[in-house]
């Protein structure tokens, strides 16, 4: 390994598919740290072999302030470490700009800077009734470090262009390390939860929130480290990541090639980092949740190495003379866990339209505030039924099948339509529902009691009670409009047609928006003669949605992008033998019930195909708990989770 220490920023264009790698250059003595307006820590000397960092005063191990865990540092010239430009606190309610479960999120589907911008439509923040309230769906995470945090040095070789998000943190608890008068650290004897030094687990966590760049946080799970597991908070660029002359340098899949150039580094400095590096567990909520899919889902995945070359991931090199790429280390991790997760981008309008396909009804959508936040257009009112049957249609081609052997799908109706709301699909999606219900109601005095209180006398429309004493949800419509699961999305929610939303995930780093929703962009070229008569159609909007994501030159590429980041898919190809890869070994999802930023099918997609793929999933809904990722305790714990998967025979 190199241990040349580097200091640079270099500019790269980052092109849909990476290109040659800039050299790393030779290190220089740094001055004092700065941090400039683009929040880089400027001069802040790094290397890769941490070892060696300790050895020459780049690096030492601090203790926080409460003695509990030990971060590894990067220490100024007298010996203190550098102030990290991290953030130190977690937001209540979750990761990356979410503000609990008060109606406040203002990432995805909303224009943050002047909502009304969106095609002038109206909005109005509501709170959906009867579910935020709810004292189990305030579950804080608590146990989320308030302590402060110290910056450390990079995980890759080369092409630094955004130090603060191409950093990661480690936190080991202090039982397990002794520090040796050279700063170095021996690892003790001690045992922590039935673990290790070396035998720990490594919580893997990424804080890309909305699809936005992360920069490593003090542990949000810090109950993990007092489970005697090692704790890593990974940086990653994303779709706001830029260089000074405004080129964006994030673009998908760079957020997950930053990741895994992260996992490359742990097991590069084995030696220094304790734990099991083959027990890594990659945790992210909402976009981050993405991320973290996407991490379980390509281990070892060569269509990742031109990106993880061009990111300067340690180990992975380019053999001009074959014109192939390959890595020395090993980037799969051994588990994935995903909140709430803002995934399968391309298709997640379809799901959203169907999930709220009952509760958009009429043009001003104020069906008992269900229909959330906008005025829709006439047009997208018909781009909304048309992409709810475009999903059924979606998961029909899907050939999902369930642990049990059951097909997942939506019957035809007489005239040929697939039917919404029936069909085995259609069937587990309500006994999701129903099995976070009476989780709930499980620790519950009186249950009646509570449905009554927070639902009223009579919910006979959407929930009955069966002779065990256990309820059923019986009706999807009825279940969003009596529990106020209010749409926060426009038409279409995350592909926006103003390029709002996501948009500048995708494309190349000149781009600053593209669209990428190749499914809706073909409901628009399907339809267009309907549409264009429909109040509130611009050809001229369309016609560019339907260029980007479909039939323009550069649709081919962002195809690409939204692949190599859609775990759900690459897990059914591999299931099927279409792609390599090694996933995840385990899976764990977790949405609320009341999420009112994506569907919940989502999730559950995401752990069908990983059974599909031969790994273990662990899905549950979680009653009343919002777009966050602070789940309480009724369908078990991130730690009891890792603890069963970690402690198995293998």
């Amino acid at each position: 390994m190199k241990n040349k220490a580097i200091c640079i920023f270099v500019v790269i264009s980052m092109l849909v598919i990476g290109c040659a790698s800039q050299p790393p250059t030779e290190s220089q003595t740094p001055s004092d740290t700065t941090v400039n307006e683009n929040h880089q820590v400027d001069n802040l000397e790094h290397t890769l072999d941490y070892s060696q960092g300790i050895a020459d005063g780049i690096y030492g191990w601090t203790l926080s302030e409460d003695g509990s865990y030990y971060m590894l540092s990067a220490i100024n010239e007298d010996g203190t470490p550098v102030e990290s430009i991290a953030e130190q606190n977690f937001m209540r309610g979750g990761q990356g700009g979410m503000k609990g479960m008060d109606g406040e999120h203002k990432e995805m589907g909303q224009n943050q800077e002047n909502p009304e911008s969106a095609g002038e439509k109206k909005f109005e923040m509501k709170r959906s009734h009867g579910t935020t309230d709810d004292p189990l769906a305030m579950e804080q995470n608590d146990q989320a470090s308030t302590q402060s945090v110290n910056a450390q040095g990079v995980y890759t070789e080369s092409n630094i262009t955004n130090s603060e998000y191409q950093t990661m943190l480690v936190f080991v608890p202090t039982e397990y390390m002794t520090i040796n008068e050279d700063g170095s650290a021996s690892f003790t004897d001690a045992v922590i939860g039935g673990y290790t030094a070396e035998t720990a687990p490594i919580v893997f966590q990424n804080s890309n929130g909305g699809w936005r760049s992360g920069t490593p946080k003090a542990p949000e799970y810090a109950d993990t480290l007092s489970a005697g597991m090692i704790y890593v908070s990974c940086g990653s660029r994303s779709r706001d990541a830029m260089t000074e002359d405004g080129a964006i340098t994030g673009k998908a899949p760079i957020p997950v090639a930053d990741l895994k150039a992260g996992v490359i580094a742990l097991r590069a400095n084995a030696d220094v980092i304790p734990g099991d590096k083959e027990r890594i567990i990659s945790v992210g909520a909402s976009g981050g949740g993405q991320m973290s899919s996407a991490l379980g889902a390509t281990g070892n995945m060569e269509e990742y190495y031109p990106y993880l070359y061009e990111a300067g991931a340690i180990g992975v090199t380019y053999d001009e003379a074959t014109g192939t790429y390959s890595s020395e280390y090993d980037d799969s991790v051994y588990a994935a866990m995903a909140y709430c997760p803002i995934a399968d981008i391309e298709n997640a309008d379809l799901a959203y339209a169907w999930l709220c396909y009952d509760s958009t009804l009429n043009k001003n959508g104020t069906l008992s505030e269900t229909a959330g936040y906008y005025e829709f257009t006439d047009f997208q009112l018909a781009l909304q039924e048309d992409a709810a049957y475009a999903f059924a249609e979606y998961i029909n081609s899907l050939n999902l099948i369930d642990e049990n052997g059951t097909k997942l799908s939506f019957p035809e109706k007489e005239d040929g339509t697939l039917d919404l709301r029936e069909g085995t699909y259609y069937n587990a999606i309500l006994q999701n529902i129903s099995d976070a219900l009476n989780a709930t109601l499980a620790v519950q005095n009186d249950a009646t009691v509570y449905i009554t209180e927070k639902y009223g006398e009579d919910t006979s429309d959407w929930l009955t009670e069966k002779e065990d004493g256990t309820y059923q949800v019986i009706s999807l419509a009825n279940f969003i409009n009596s529990t106020g699961l209010v749409r926060n999305k426009d038409i279409p929610g995350f592909d926006t047609l103003d390029m709002s939303a996501e948009n500048d995930a995708f494309g190349t780093s000149d781009t600053k928006t593209v669209h990428y929703s190749a499914s809706i962009a073909q409901l628009l070229k399907d339809n267009y003669e309907t549409y264009e008569s429909l109040e509130g159609f611009e050809a001229k909007q369309i016609d560019l949605y339907i260029q980007n994501a479909l039939t323009g030159d550069e649709a081919k590429a962002i195809a690409e992008q939204t692949y190599l980041v859609n775990g759900t898919q690459i897990m059914l190809d591999v299931a099927t033998g279409i792609q390599e890869a090694d996933i995840a070994k385990y899976w764990r999802t977790r949405n609320g019930t009341a999420d009112q930023h994506t569907s919940f099918s989502v999730a559950y997609n995401i752990c069908i195909a990983a059974q599909m793929a031969g790994a273990k999933a662990d899905y549950s809904l979680v009653w009343a708990m919002g777009h966050s990722s602070n789940e309480g305790t009724t369908t078990g714990t991130l730690v009891d989770w890792i603890n069963e998967i970690c402690m198995v025979k293998q």
